[in-house]
């Protein structure tokens, strides 16, 4: 099929928004494998990175890896995870830092999952994971690309993203951040994605909720991951201004802190805030010599530790399955579904097209 073809000024002036293609995404959710509906994402795990590399956006090669190797070491596991009860998995990494999406699909397509992958960059130790051009290209240049992976698929690979992914630094918006978030949003104005944040503190989180809400965006399409150096006040504070949680780094240590959180969250009658995640990565690329492998990172049961650890104690200490159905099913329904979140519209503005 053809695709119509539009600038990056045609895309923000609307005079391309009438282009004839086609709208399969409306209130649906994007997968590798093509839009799915709510209704099929299931359990979801909504943060997971399966392979990253550290490399940096300079290294040469886009994969460094063997795929064979690592669909041999992951196809398992996933698996196992589906059979635990999980159904949907969001795989959050950024480009530049080794996002494979056609691999992704491959896994997706053998183990049964239904998996996301994102469009996006991630700033974060020093922005090393960034390509040179992003300091001096346009915020509207930037956006284009993303919505241009987000229409067409990511390289020629036809795969969508069905979510915008950024990763931030602590302490605040830079101006290069800024100029990243403002183009998140543009984004989501144009696709309808989500915008799922990783940050260590809220602080660039609250501050891009502000440039959200300068383009009319609710708080409801900002997802924030991480939150490793935050506490749960802040996160509650979050939760309250309409920003969505994703828990992640839930280990056997985390998981007193997390279940205290989300009774207040319960108290406040804030659970439709929650999401669920591991957080981190299964496997790195480590360089021996000139042979690229993969390490495991920490434990690799670790995997299953929401489905069979966590979400057991959650109803050990008073929460129902309809409570827990809804933390893990029906929240990230609404999150994942695609639909522009205006501030001031009762109704989801659903994929608009240019």
């Amino acid at each position: 099929m053809a695709m119509a073809s539009a600038s990056p000024a045609s895309i923000f002036t609307g005079a391309a928004r009438d282009a004839a293609l086609p709208d399969l995404s409306i209130g649906k959710v994007m997968s590798v494998a093509g839009p799915l509906k709510p209704s099929r994402l299931g359990v979801t795990l909504a943060h997971e990175i399966l392979i990253r590399d550290l490399s940096g956006a300079d290294a040469p090669g886009a994969i460094r890896y063997d795929m064979e190797k690592a669909f041999e070491l992951l196809l398992p596991k996933l698996v196992n995870l589906k059979t635990a009860g999980c159904q949907t998995l969001v795989e959050a990494t950024p480009a530049y830092m080794g996002r494979n999406v056609k691999f992704l699909q491959r896994l997706s397509r053998a183990s049964g999952l239904n998996i996301l992958t994102n469009t996006g960059y991630s700033a974060e130790e020093g922005s090393r994971y960034l390509p040179a051009s992003v300091e001096s290209e346009k915020m509207e240049d930037i956006a284009f690309g993303w919505i241009r992976e987000a229409w067409y698929g990511v390289g020629e690979s036809g795969v969508r993203p069905g979510v915008i992914k950024l990763g931030l630094e602590s302490g605040g918006l830079t101006a290069l951040q800024g100029k990243l978030f403002q183009a998140a949003a543009r984004t989501h104005l144009q696709t309808g994605l989500p915008l799922l944040v990783q940050s260590a503190d809220g602080l660039g989180v609250a501050e891009g909720l502000s440039l959200l809400r300068r383009e009319g965006i609710e708080a409801e399409a900002l997802i924030w991951a991480g939150g490793s150096e935050a506490s749960n006040r802040e996160r509650l504070e979050q939760a309250k201004m309409g920003i969505r949680l994703c828990l992640g780094a839930i280990t056997p240590e985390s998981a007193r802190e997390y279940l205290q959180l989300l009774g207040q969250l319960k108290k406040e009658k804030l659970l439709d805030r929650v999401l669920l995640g591991h957080g981190s990565s299964h496997y790195w690329v480590a360089a021996s010599g000139t042979e690229k492998s993969l390490r495991p990172v920490g434990e690799m049961e670790r995997y299953l530790w929401i489905l069979d650890g966590f979400l057991p104690q959650l109803q050990e200490v008073g929460f129902s399955r309809s409570e827990v159905a809804q933390i893990t099913e029906k929240n990230p329904r609404d999150a994942f579904e695609i639909g522009v979140r205006k501030a001031g519209s009762r109704r989801k503005k659903k994929y608009l097209l240019f």
